[in-house]
């Protein structure tokens, strides 16, 4: 990228010496012979959504520490997820990459280094599609639960409904529903009921504790990951 686009990220950050900083950090330059038109095109591509990452950086009420550009463990989080939020179209998750740096900054983020990075690539690799969905079946997790409900017979109580917003929302064939949802559980944020429930034919699922963490480092301050 230009050095236009740096300095037009540094004038933009005035006044905020953490997010200059990792501004300098990340190489804009796009390398090699490329005609100038799709030169132009990556250039505010890149430039765009630096921006959107960077304004989430900045969007907080608690000051960052300019030190933590000290700190050999933040620098390669804030590395690794630059690279995944400037490669992402997505500005929504764009920002969700955002606020899990953020949240590896405070004392309830993530643990460790590892933590961190086992997060990011589950974050990576959801696609927006899929973080909708994740995001559609948690709106349920208030509905109603009778004493002695299992976990299925829980979910029945309102799977036609949820399948419904998936098939409208989301634009996936309703036959194809069960099959959208399991491909998710490869993350470990959904899990597909198995075994010997009565009269169970297949095909449901339900959130887990990796779905809960992740959503709590990459939501907004209103609690919302979308």
């Amino acid at each position: 990228m230009a050095d236009s686009t740096t300095e037009n990220l540094l004038a933009r950050y005035e006044g905020n010496r953490f997010v200059r900083g990792l501004v300098q950090l990340i190489p804009f330059g796009i390398g090699g012979a490329i005609d100038v038109i799709v030169l132009k095109t990556l250039n505010n591509i890149r430039e765009e959504r630096s921006r959107v990452f960077f304004d989430e950086l900045a969007n907080t009420s608690t000051p960052l520490d300019p030190t933590m550009l000290e700190s050999e463990d933040f620098l390669h989080c804030y590395f690794s997820t630059a690279r995944y939020a400037l490669n992402s179209r997505r500005r929504e998750k764009i920002q969700m990459f955002a606020r899990l740096l953020k949240a590896s900054l405070g004392e309830m983020g993530p643990r460790e280094v590892d933590e961190y990075e086992e997060l990011l690539k589950i974050l990576d690799d959801l696609s927006f599609r899929e973080l909708e969905a994740l995001t559609i079946m948690d709106s349920f997790s208030n509905s109603p639960r009778m004493s002695g409900q299992n976990d299925l017979q829980w979910t029945d109580t309102f799977w036609k409904e949820f399948e419904d917003r998936i098939v409208s929302d989301l634009g996936v064939p309703r036959d194809e529903v069960s099959d959208f949802m399991n491909r998710i559980s490869r993350t470990a944020c959904y899990e597909m009921f198995t075994g010997g429930y009565h009269d169970y034919t297949g095909g449901k699922g339900k959130l887990t504790p990796t779905y809960r963490r992740l959503k709590r480092f990459i939501s907004n301050e209103v609690g919302n990951a979308i």
